[in-house]
């Protein structure tokens, strides 16, 4: 919503940064959005061009940055080709951000429409130019950084050298300074207290909400109730839409999302293919305990903080609930388990990518 904006814009600003020398191009970004969504720019045409200007735009400040030959860049997938350009005419060390698993992805996500075809068709994919652009940038670039060992795979498999891939967590502040206390379960759920279910992020098929769905619908002897906080990218069967145990939140704010990890007793995060999945490491700040794929990033510790889906079927997923709805005690282990490890802090990202330089 407009009248969101600024307590959202707000939300995301640091401030360790108010002293620090950012070149950013707001006014014109927003200016350029805002011609380009009155034209009713529809596909990969728009992401792709705003890609390209912030690149052109990013090379053209390099001009100004009187780097030595000892100079690194960082730039994120997608809008790093001008940018690398730039820096390989002065000699400088290149390190791409990939913010997701690439090619594959796209074929994740267009094999699991094919198999849940109920939810809507996938996602239209990009065109050849657009993989053609990144895999310059990975060509540019001296080393890449993923966030999981399913981007490592993913990217690995599309052929991107193996030796130039380093696997490194995002980084996450908890909202809390001070202790989080672990969940409370009761003794048993009932349905005056159901097992209460969270999915955050996307509802849209590459992120397993199909399967979760049909989990929960196979449930009908489990006291179990599932809210889904965030915006919806698929089609919704009407069953699932007015399904009694199903709750459709919707994207809200941040400070809501963090009231909705609180107040539930387990995180599912099935997801098909996914960089990261920042939802997990927020859980897990809230000790909220989780059941995730293996298709992400590595938060889980299977048995210690949460479980480990063997498959993403509902099959499996109304398994792993049953058997925690079954157990509470189980799930209150889980949560005395759980918090923001240390491989999340920015001490552990600024580590690795100071290691960057002796690989």
């Amino acid at each position: 919503m407009p009248g969101d904006l600024p307590r959202r814009l707000s939300e995301r600003f640091h401030p360790d940064l108010t002293d620090t020398d950012v070149r950013d191009f707001t006014l014109s970004a927003v200016a350029r959005e805002a011609f380009l969504r009155a034209g009713r720019g529809t596909g990969w045409k728009s992401p792709m061009d705003r890609n390209r200007w912030f690149g052109r735009r990013a090379a053209r400040v390099l001009n100004d940055v009187a780097g030595g030959e000892m100079t690194t860049v960082f730039a994120h997938s997608y809008s790093a080709r001008e940018v690398f350009a730039h820096a390989k005419t002065r000699g400088w060390t290149t390190v791409l951000g990939q913010i997701d698993p690439g090619e594959e992805h796209f074929r994740v996500a267009r094999l699991a429409s094919d198999e849940w075809t109920e939810y809507g068709a996938a996602p239209e994919a990009p065109p050849a130019a657009y993989f053609d652009s990144w895999r310059e940038e990975c060509a540019l670039a001296d080393r890449i950084i993923v966030n999981s060992p399913w981007s490592r795979e993913a990217l690995t498999r599309a052929g991107i050298p193996a030796e130039k891939l380093r696997v490194l967590r995002l980084v996450y502040e908890p909202e809390e300074t001070g202790p989080v206390a672990a969940h409370q379960y009761p003794d048993a759920f009932t349905p005056a207290r159901p097992l209460r279910v969270l999915f955050v992020g996307h509802a849209a098929v590459a992120k397993g909400v199909p399967a979760l769905l049909e989990a929960v619908e196979q449930m009908t002897d489990v006291p179990v109730e599932l809210h889904l906080v965030g915006a919806i990218s698929m089609v919704v069967p009407w069953r699932f839409a007015k399904h009694p145990a199903i709750r459709w939140v919707g994207a809200v704010s941040r400070s809501e999302v963090m009231r909705h990890y609180r107040e539930s007793d387990v995180l599912v995060f099935p997801s098909l293919s996914d960089g990261f999945g920042m939802a997990q490491v927020e859980a897990q700040a809230w000790r909220l305990p989780i059941i995730a794929s293996r298709h992400c990033g590595r938060v889980v510790e299977d048995g210690v903080n949460g479980l480990l889906l063997p498959e993403v079927s509902a099959g499996a997923i109304a398994a792993t609930l049953r058997r925690v709805a079954g157990t509470p005690a189980l799930l209150a282990e889980f949560s005395r388990h759980s918090g923001v490890a240390t491989q999340s802090g920015i001490e552990a990202l600024s580590a690795g990518l100071l290691s960057l330089e002796s690989a």
